[in-house]
């Protein structure tokens, strides 16, 4: 199956997705869009978020596609620079945001280009890429984790504790498990920092059993407000740095990415349409 294809599949399924800022106040768009370094204005350029960081490989892209970048947001997370096959065109992934630049520094857009022998979008390989070296960072003690006792496949899901179709899928996480899917959950609270979803996912990570008041919490139930050290601010810039702007966001081992609330039977379709490689339980159980 062609990733064409596959990324019409995901498609289809975004509208089964909260977005980010969904029906959250005023207050609470304006800190999601600082937390996120977005920047706006009546012009609208490209936004990319803002952060500090420089690629690997900058040394050898044309100083003008990095100018370009840096005019638009001078301390943009510059995470990966590529020439694609297209000529003189570059391949840019900043803030979690894809965009090409012209080899002169003239020309940018935004979006994506697909290679129709074969169906794959520019970006695929990269930010797969760049999503599977983030997560494997993340230690096993950082992530909720729900798993049968061999899981045949592991996902990474970006929750928000408010979330209707982030509770919809928790709702059926033990046929996910029963599938055969592991889940490791990361907190990712749409409406931002300092908000009460945010508190709320601090809260979670705090409880004394946390995989129960993640579970509480997803059938409607507050948690007792707790503070403690936690993942929860790491998550959500982590999510901003993939790209993530609304839950739930499902990655595969591979780094693939599906939009949005998956029933068991959909989600297990899908992993075994990716033909990647079976994942085993980090645990060793």
């Amino acid at each position: 199956m062609s990733k064409l294809f596959l990324l019409l599949l995901a498609s289809a399924l975004i509208t089964s997705a909260c977005s980010a800022n969904e029906n959250a106040p005023a207050a609470s768009h304006a800190k999601a869009a600082t937390s996120a370094g977005v920047a706006h204005s009546p012009d609208a350029k490209p936004s990319l978020p803002v952060a500090q960081s420089a690629p690997k490989n900058v040394a050898a892209t044309p100083p003008a596609v990095i100018d370009a970048i840096r005019k638009l947001a001078p301390h943009v997370n510059i995470q990966a620079v590529d020439k694609t096959p297209l000529p003189d065109l570059w391949q840019v992934v900043a803030g979690g945001q894809v965009v090409y630049v012209s080899a002169d520094g003239r020309y940018m857009f935004q979006g994506d280009a697909f290679d129709l022998d074969t169906g794959a979008a520019l970006s695929d390989a990269r930010m797969d890429q760049l999503r599977r070296d983030a997560l494997a960072k993340i230690p096993p003690n950082r992530l909720i984790r729900f798993a049968p006792a061999r899981p045949k496949y592991t996902v990474t899901v970006f929750t928000d504790v408010d979330c209707p179709y982030c509770r919809m899928f928790h709702a059926h996480i033990d046929e996910y498990n029963k599938a055969g899917i592991a889940v490791d959950y990361l907190f990712w609270p749409r409406t931002g920092l300092d908000t009460p979803s945010y508190y709320k996912a601090v809260s979670v990570w705090c409880a004394s059993d946390r995989k129960r008041a993640f579970t509480q919490a997803k059938a409607g139930v507050d948690p007792k407000p707790a503070r403690c050290d936690n993942p929860v601010k790491h998550d959500f810039e982590l999510g901003l740095d993939l790209g993530v702007d609304g839950t739930p966001t499902i990655i595969a081992a591979d780094g693939a990415v599906l939009n949005g609330y998956a029933a068991p039977s959909k989600l297990l379709q899908w992993l075994d349409q990716r033909g990647g490689p079976q994942d085993t339980d980090p645990s060793g159980i």
